[in-house]
């Protein structure tokens, strides 16, 4: 769906025209869109033939071509609506922007228009951010992301992009084989089994880094979760589900039935999250649990281990009766400054990040899927396409972990590493990590609804 970037009504003409009128000195933004919802510029007035600069903050813009396109196509489209406004970009590479970005709020000379990364709530709520409420794109993000852009029913961010991870597969195993994408855990399992009795491992696994251990365990628990409880994790929290229930107990099992049919490779524990990727690369394996940069991971690997190449697909973790939850994820949000001497011209240019000429390709650049649903765009590589047409199709959420505290996590991914190893799964073993989080839930920040 193409988006139509109406940036003003007539009846704010004549508002705009009355403060003129009444000495307001505001560039007012006179932009109209074409046909295709891109922005082109109406004929200049006085006021927004003014000069001025825009500051905008970020961390992580650095030398990347698809970093330095965005830029580039950001500032063209803004001179479309202000001939003569010019951005100020405040980059500020690394982990030092956080803490920089909030002494500058605290002390009035932030940016006016600034990334951030999950501070929406917290912004929010102290009155640092700008309501956006009004613009076009607000009302078209994706909903599974709302932590990101809402806080009390008002839209304070625009997402950047949407990140998920889920299984990613061999498109040339499964169209040999003739296997059809699974719906179900039941044809999971089915696929499982023909591609062992071909020769071939059906999931690579590298959990010798825990990371990708924890993120299987989560991605699996997130349908099995919210199948039960559409708020599974607030109800783990509040206590009207534990981790000894039968979500987590269905995991588990699926889990050591995998390890006992040998459908999961035997150095899934002994290998780290490179090499299970080499696996995967290499043909000897037909499917890998990862994140979205493993599209890029596999094109390198085919360029410099000689692997030979195939396309890749994705497909999300499904319970046995066929639901699917995506844990989704977004890496960079862009804001207003509540304080801005520059409001409409700083909310222009959030709208003009959010046109497709310039949200498009930094999502399609990152590898990431709009937050802002309908916009169509076509991933140089084709499995991405897949993630893009599953994230539109799927509900999705943050993860069921987020109301968990740290040590409650660990006892669980113990637990799955242990299961893993071949040792029989114990109902028993559970109850560790409910009474942890039962005693550190208090150190749980609880996610904005």
């Amino acid at each position: 769906m193409k988006k139509r970037m109406t940036l003003l009504m007539s009846a704010t003409l004549l508002i705009s025209m009355a403060l003129s009128a009444c000495g307001g000195n505001e560039a007012q933004n006179t932009a109209t869109p074409n046909k295709n919802g891109s922005v082109e510029s109406a004929p200049a007035s006085a006021s927004n033939d003014d000069a001025f600069t825009i500051r905008i903050g970020a961390w992580f813009i650095d030398d990347r071509p698809y970093m330095q396109e965005f830029k580039a196509n950001t500032e063209k489209a803004y001179k479309a609506v202000y001939p003569n406004g010019t951005i100020q970009w405040d980059i500020t590479l690394g982990d030092t922007y956080s803490d920089k970005l909030k002494a500058e709020l605290a002390s009035d000379t932030a940016p006016d228009v600034f990334f951030h990364q999950g501070q929406t709530a917290k912004f929010g709520e102290v009155g640092y951010l700008a309501d956006l409420s009004g613009e076009s794109w607000a009302g078209k993000l994706n909903p599974g992301t709302k932590s990101s852009y809402l806080y009390k029913d008002v839209v304070y961010s625009l997402p950047m992009g949407v990140a998920s991870s889920g299984i990613w597969y061999n498109k040339k195993i499964f169209g040999d084989l003739g296997i059809q994408v699974p719906k179900s855990w039941s044809e999971l399992e089915k696929a499982f089994s023909v591609i062992k009795a071909a020769g071939i491992t059906p999931v690579s696994a590298g959990f010798k880094d825990i990371w990708t251990a924890q993120m299987t365990f989560n991605l699996w628990m997130q349908p099995y979760g919210n199948e039960s409880s559409p708020t599974y994790g607030k109800d783990l929290y509040e206590g009207k589900k534990t981790l000894e229930g039968p979500e987590v107990q269905a995991v588990m099992t699926h889990l050591q039935e995998m390890v006992e049919k040998g459908y999961l490779n035997k150095t899934a524990l002994s290998i780290d999250w490179p090499q299970s990727a080499e696996l995967f690369t290499s043909g000897k394996a037909a499917m890998i649990v990862q994140g979205p940069w493993m599209p890029g991971t596999a094109k390198e690997n085919f360029q410099t281990k000689g692997h030979a190449a195939f396309d890749l697909g994705y497909f999300p973790f499904t319970t046995d009766k066929g639901y699917a939850k995506l844990s989704i994820g977004v890496d960079q949000s862009l804001s207003v400054n509540a304080k801005t001497k520059l409001m409409q011209q700083a909310k222009d240019l959030v709208d003009v990040i959010a046109s497709p000429e310039v949200y498009g390709p930094f999502n399609v650049g990152g590898g990431t899927v709009p937050a802002i649903q309908g916009m169509q765009l076509n991933y140089p590589d084709a499995a991405l396409n897949d993630l893009l047409k599953v994230v539109e199709e799927t509900d999705s959420g943050m993860g069921y972990e987020s109301y968990l505290p740290a040590s409650a996590m660990t006892s669980l991914v113990e637990t799955f590493t242990k299961v893993a190893s071949g040792i029989k799964f114990n109902p028993k073993d559970l109850a560790e990590a409910q009474k942890k989080l039962e005693k550190d839930k208090g150190t749980v920040i609880v996610p904005a609804e």
